[in-house]
């Protein structure tokens, strides 16, 4: 096994692993959406949604697209994906955003 997929692979595990990381990324999963709809969704202040998202981007598992003055944000690691749907699915958990 590569040491450079499991260090990555480790920090990806660590990030998502903040109750908060880990609801932006559920719920991004299936919609791109702006940060203004984050805030809302999550009830946090918007300097606080936009730290998360950078931390999250920093690690590759969100990209963002600008159009005009809205960004959107997207899950784009798909094996991040994988691994929060079969939770889901073994834990029986329905999760809405």
């Amino acid at each position: 096994m590569d040491k450079k997929w499991l260090e990555d692979y480790s920090e990806k595990f660590k990030v998502i692993g903040h109750p908060i990381r880990l609801k932006i990324v559920l719920g991004l999963m299936h919609n791109e959406c702006n940060v203004s709809k984050i805030c809302t969704n999550l009830q946090i202040p918007q300097a606080t949604t936009s730290q998360h998202l950078a931390i999250l981007k920093s690690k590759g598992i969100l990209e963002c697209d600008r159009t005009g003055t809205t960004v959107c944000y997207k899950v784009v690691d798909e094996a991040i994906k994988e691994v929060l749907k079969k939770l889901l699915e073994v834990t029986n958990t329905k999760f809405e955003c």
